[in-house]
């Protein structure tokens, strides 16, 4: 693609300012609380922010024009997992904030055991480093390798530096900072994206009648590959995310108060909707203004950047393509931080309990930078395992649905013991990667694939749990739980 030395410059100013950042709030860092939740000081609009900033990563912002342009709008219904951050906040972020977590795995001790915790917080590290970092960080470099004319695997490297530089510097405060800042611009270059696409189509009458009828079917028939097990799945899948991850709560643990945490929450709900509805008109543009030879030529990933390079007058190019990449680090800081604060916290305390807190901090940059290695790796291997978009779905519905079976069922139901929930987490997790990357759903596979691990891991949970008695220490350990619930949240 060309483009003029303005939009490098807008760029390259972007990629610099946001290394400034880190290094600024570095400087306000002195323990590992101030690392791993930003010594819990985060307003309502900071939070909804930086919570709107990871949920529309570049994955998704480059990857649904191309859902789109080759199934039609009905993926917008993604917009429906916002109803997740309405129980989040009235039901969870109070019960989270009470019990003042540093990391979500700790739920897990309390109400189970040790291992139900070792084990969940090794498969969030694996899901945080590994996809949303390595996968997000890949898309990033996707667009800026097209853009500049460099090999991938540079590009590559090389977003991964700038991110794991401010990361390391400023932990979940540079992280939200600059999650705010990449907020912003994510709406600019929506905003400017979508007044350009109606100006070029006479408004959204004039869109809407461009394009074949059936790709502008929102609910599309039941065989159809976005039909409604896939809208379900989606929405399902919100759950887990907002709700149970250490990728997005780690920031409503380091809110002022829990109204704030509470507030910051609704409000990223309220942004998701018009967000979704932005993301796929270039999807909707390309079908008329896009030849069929070159689209089927490129990666999908590309619908939605080709578009906005044929209407953005220079200027405005380097804006969008900032929001893009801005998209992309969001996503990536987020995991790196949180898969940092996870070894830190439910590891390295765990083996050395009596530390220091700036002890703890020089660990956690040092995971941090083993982590953003890792996280490199894994995006360097992505386009070998079928893309960005379909790698984040599919571990989200493989490890992320058996966790939050296990939250609601453990602050729910008290029967529910620890060998119940570890057999529940182990026989959901390998039930749903069984399905998953054997292909067995089908068109409808990631519908499949969320249906199995759910179920498998509520069936198995509650069985297990009915037949094995629970241990008098665990009993113990549950009886407190629930107490600390029941108290005033700490000051």
């Amino acid at each position: 693609m060309n483009i003029s030395f303005i939009d490098i410059a807008i760029m390259v100013l972007y990629l610099i300012f946001t290394l400034f950042i880190g290094y600024y709030v570095s400087k306000k860092v002195s323990g590992f609380e101030d690392f791993a939740l930003g010594g819990r000081s985060f307003g309502p609009f900071a939070l909804a922010a930086t919570f709107g900033a990871t949920n529309f990563s570049t994955w998704s912002m480059v990857g649904k024009p191309g859902v789109v342009y080759n199934s039609g709008i009905s993926v917008v219904w993604i917009a429906l997992n916002a109803c997740a951050c309405v129980l989040a906040a009235v039901v969870f972020v109070p019960v989270y904030r009470k019990l003042r977590y540093t990391t979500m795995s700790e739920i897990f001790e309390d109400r189970y055991d040790g291992r139900v915790r070792g084990l969940i917080s090794v498969i969030w590290i694996i899901a945080d480093t590994m996809n949303r970092m390595g996968v997000t960080t890949y898309a990033a470099a996707v667009i800026l390798s097209l853009l500049f004319d460099i090999p991938l695997w540079i590009v590559i490297i090389g977003t991964a530096v700038i991110v794991l530089i401010y990361t390391y510097l400023g932990g979940l405060t540079s992280v939200v900072v600059t999650d705010v800042i990449q907020f912003v611009l994510m709406w600019i270059g929506l905003f400017i994206g979508m007044v350009f696409i109606f100006k070029e189509f006479g408004g959204w009458s004039g869109l809407v009648n461009a394009v074949p009828a059936e790709m502008m079917e929102v609910v599309p028939a039941l065989e159809h590959p976005n039909g409604w097990p896939y809208i379900i799945a989606m929405t399902l899948l919100g759950f887990p995310y907002f709700i149970t991850s250490q990728f997005v709560m780690q920031r409503g643990l380091g809110a002022k108060t829990v109204n704030v945490a509470r507030w910051g929450i609704l409000l990223a709900g309220v942004i998701a909707i018009p967000m979704a509805i932005m993301e796929i008109m270039p999807g909707i543009a390309a079908k008329v203004m896009l030849d069929p030879a070159t689209v089927a030529s490129m990666s999908p990933d590309m619908v939605g950047p080709t578009i906005f390079m044929k209407l953005l007058p220079t200027g405005l190019i380097g804006i969008f393509f900032s929001a893009l990449i801005a998209a992309g680090l969001s996503t990536a800081d987020s995991a790196l931080c949180a898969s940092s604060s996870l070894i830190t916290e439910d590891f390295y305390k765990k083996w050395r309990p009596n530390e220091s807190s700036a002890k703890y901090l020089k660990v956690s940059r040092l995971v941090t930078i083993i982590m953003a290695v890792l996280g490199t790796c894994w995006a360097l291997l992505v386009p070998k395992i079928g893309g960005a978009l379909n790698a984040i779905l599919n571990v989200i519905a493989i490890t992320d649905m058996p966790i939050f079976v296990m939250v609601v069922l453990g602050l729910f139901v008290k029967k529910i013991n620890a060998t119940g929930a570890l057999s529940g987490l182990i026989a959901g997790t390998i039930g749903g990667a069984v399905v998953s990357f054997t292909g067995t759903g089908g068109i409808q596979g990631l519908a499949v694939t969320t249906a199995t691990s759910t179920c498998l891991s509520l069936i198995v949970c509650v069985i297990v749990s009915y037949a094995v008695k629970r241990k008098t220490k665990e009993e113990t350990g549950m009886a407190q739980f629930f107490q600390r619930i029941a108290q005033p949240e700490q000051k």
